[in-house]
């Protein structure tokens, strides 16, 4: 799965879509990220919302979600 930025929404923020790329639903997930509030992701077809870690890896870029459970 390939993308590239859509957006330059200022100083060092960017936000860029995957296709297909939402864990729960398989829609596009729009990931909007920048340095000083990090990355954050957000599904418009099952409206998920998700703080993401994003960063460079092997020359691709890696997106990571943290595990939680709640017994």
């Amino acid at each position: 799965m390939t993308s590239t930025p859509e957006k330059s929404l200022g100083d060092n923020v960017a936000e860029f879509t995957l296709p297909e790329g939402c864990m729960l639903c398989g829609g596009a997930l729009i990931i909007r990220s920048s340095p000083g509030n990090g990355s954050h992701s957000y599904c418009p077809h099952c409206h998920w919302l998700s703080r993401t870690r994003v960063r460079m890896h092997n020359g691709g870029l890696e997106i990571a979600y943290a595990t939680r459970a709640v017994a």
